[in-house]
């Protein structure tokens, strides 16, 4: 009963994301896990038309992309839910993530996948949007910091 009125304070799409005071680096995030785990769901399915057999690198893409997009999902709905920890799991996913997918981008590039515009796009842009998402994270979490200690050296002095 309890676990019920946990998942009753969340909604997939709350209406708050679209108040003016909703802040826009959680919107950004929530958006790109959103996306990231449609974007994961699309690779998996791509890597899955692969020919037989696998190699190590795409078994470990396989992998990868199966299991992690279940915590980008619900970083998605942390964020648009402006869950107080979500930046954090959120900087750890991404420190984690981005080396894989870039990995990933590199090996799709090696095995000449990136000839089309409309890949490249997508590829190099997730990889860019994770860089930029991280960025994003760890300045406005340093930037609520440092005003908060600028108010408290305000109070003390």
């Amino acid at each position: 009963m309890r676990r019920l009125e946990a998942i009753k304070g969340f909604e997939l799409f709350p209406e708050r994301r679209f108040d003016p005071d909703f802040p826009m680096v959680f919107w950004l995030a929530g958006i790109w896990f959103y996306l990231k785990t449609f974007l994961y769901l699309c690779y998996l399915y791509m890597l899955g038309l692969d020919p037989t057999p696998y190699s190590a690198a795409a078994k470990f893409e396989i992998f990868y992309f199966a299991v992690a997009l279940v915590p980008a999902f619900i970083l998605g709905v942390g964020f648009w839910n402006e869950k107080a920890k979500s930046w954090i799991f959120g900087i750890v996913y991404l420190v984690i993530d981005t080396p894989i997918l870039g990995f990933h981008v590199l090996r799709m590039a090696d095995e000449g996948y990136l000839d089309s515009g409309l890949s490249q796009f997508f590829e190099i842009g997730s990889l860019l949007m994770n860089v930029i998402v991280l960025g994003w994270l760890i300045g406005s979490n340093s930037n609520v910091k440092s005003q908060s200690v600028k108010q408290g050296k305000s109070k003390m002095g």
